[in-house]
């Protein structure tokens, strides 16, 4: 373990069986918190458990589709009963397609929609019963997609990664009286699987707009995660962090 930033906490982080939130729930562990990995990909989330628990941390696997709302319910309720609270969502699980609009079919547009917004809709309502008592601490993990308009996962994925903006300033201005704080992190181009399957051109032309010159990594993203879920970060809510290397103007 690393530090003691995060001792006491409980922290449920959908999408950690892979990329970037494996990444924040290792560096979450590390740093005192038990983690529930909450995923759909049983192998992928028990081998982020094994990764902590070798590193000496605390961490379990809850299967949680966030394209079920019975599932998101029975995972945070299983979370909570075990741990006896829930004090850190972080927002990460989604998925990527590359299809422009007038390429976008109906089935893809409500898929992209159910999983990366309605997705985290359904983790924010359930977990609002537990988090109104203790307080807690939430990160949506977006995209500079959704704040540029401009993607090459399309029009559906911009407008999902939108709404979780729109979705952290909500639950930042709402849920505040209940000591609830909110934020959004917005990662720029990733070395994630969801970048996996971009051609070679439409990562080069990504990378020629960032002025570090490379993709992100998971520990990029962990960094300004922990901040935002530590001491440090009290009094910070109701923001979104660009973590892009630099990509400050939107043009692709």
């Amino acid at each position: 373990m690393k530090s003691n930033r995060l001792e006491g906490q409980v922290a449920v982080i959908t999408g950690a069986g892979s990329g970037l939130c494996r990444g924040i729930a290792t560096e979450f562990a590390d740093n005192g918190c038990i983690v529930a990995v909450a995923d759909v990909d049983e192998k992928g989330a028990k081998e982020t458990v094994s990764m902590i628990e070798e590193a000496g941390g605390q961490a379990f696997f809850v299967k949680m589709d966030i394209g079920s709302t019975d599932s998101v319910n029975a995972g945070m309720k299983e979370v909570a009963e075990r741990c006896g609270k829930i004090t850190i969502l972080i927002n990460g699980a989604a998925i990527s397609r590359f299809h422009q609009l007038p390429e976008c079919s109906d089935e893809e547009w409500n898929l992209m929609i159910n999983i990366d917004l309605t997705g985290t809709f359904r983790t924010l309502r359930a977990v609002f019963p537990y988090m109104k008592e203790t307080g807690g601490r939430i990160v949506n993990i977006s995209s500079t997609s959704g704040k540029s308009g401009g993607s090459w996962s399309g029009a559906h994925y911009v407008a999902a990664k939108a709404g979780v903006i729109g979705l952290a300033r909500y639950c930042a201005k709402e849920w505040a009286k209940y000591g609830i704080l909110a934020n959004a992190i917005c990662p720029g181009v990733a070395d994630t699987p969801l970048t996996a399957d971009a051609s070679k051109e439409k990562t080069d032309a990504m990378l020629k707009a960032i002025p570090l010159g490379r993709k992100a990594v998971p520990a990029d993203v962990a960094g300004v995660a922990l901040f935002l879920c530590s001491e440090e970060g009290q009094y910070v809510t109701g923001i979104t962090v660009d973590v892009a290397g630099g990509r400050y103007i939107y043009n692709n």
